[in-house]
């Protein structure tokens, strides 16, 4: 079963200077009393509070999983007295009107830079490229936009982060469903996905991609939704409903990739 490392909040570093969400980036130690620096999502800052953070671990899990470049996703505690030793009026209240489990990824370093829109995707990047691209897709993940690309880059390395509006195809009219024809028409569009014209025209190997979503088995899928903490108890009907869709989407994986190659014709 999947288990998401737990770490306890001890220093507040900073707020992040970008981000919808406003994180906050935390220093942290886990059981075995390890330091771990990490990028913490408040479910008084998300627009459907512990949902977006329920989300954005399944997400993280799966992609893991699948072998795509996410950050390690952990369970952020927050304790009370801590909260109260945060000097800083906004942080304090935002910590203290938020659930006491936080959702948190490791830092990658400041080795990364953000992904621009002038930044070579090489040919040895295609392959992983194409299956974030397929990724997002399928899981209804739009914010990988032009303009918010969440996606780091060092060198030919990329690390992908921000899953919180993923698995909303259930608040499409009608429900997004990746495996009918035309579901995925709106990544045709400009900028809607920084991967798209990059990969348009490339030979590209569906292969790998088709293995790996085949290659996840029902516990691991719902291992998902059971590593996510008791105090997330409010986002349980959703998480069912992204782990139900991973499901429908792994055993319609052909009609998906058909979908794809269109979308990337």
């Amino acid at each position: 079963m999947t288990v998401l490392r737990r770490v306890v909040a001890t220093q507040f570093d900073r707020p992040a200077r970008t981000g919808r969400t406003r994180p906050l980036f935390l220093t942290c130690r886990d059981a075995a009393g390890e330091e771990v620096e990490v990028i913490a999502k408040l479910s008084a800052r998300c627009d459907q509070g512990v949902v977006n953070l329920a989300r954005e671990a399944i997400a993280a899990c799966l992609a893991g999983d699948l072998g795509l470049p996410v950050p390690e996703p952990v369970l952020v505690d927050l304790p009370p007295d801590w909260i109260a030793s945060v000097t800083e009026a906004e942080t304090r209240a935002a910590l203290a009107a938020s659930l006491p489990v936080a959702f948190g990824s490791k830092q990658v370093g400041p080795q990364f830079s953000t992904w621009k829109p002038e930044t070579r995707l090489t040919p040895a990047m295609l392959p992983l490229a194409l299956a974030i691209f397929v990724f997002d897709a399928l899981t209804a993940n739009p914010d990988r936009r032009a303009e918010n690309p969440n996606c780091l880059v060092r060198g030919e390395e990329l690390r992908i982060y921000d899953h919180e509006m993923a698995f909303t195809h259930h608040m499409v009219i009608p429900r997004l469903e990746p495996w009918r024809p035309g579901a995925l028409q709106d990544l045709t569009a400009p900028g809607r996905h920084i991967f798209r014209d990059r990969l348009r025209g490339a030979v590209l190997d569906f292969a790998p991609v088709r293995a790996a979503w085949a290659a996840l088995p029902d516990a691991a899928v719902e291992g998902y939704g059971k590593a996510l903490p008791a105090e997330w108890a409010g986002a349980a009907r959703e998480a069912g409903q992204a782990i139900r869709m991973i499901k429908d989407i792994r055993d319609r994986m052909e009609d998906c990739l058909t979908e794809i190659a269109r979308v990337l014709a």
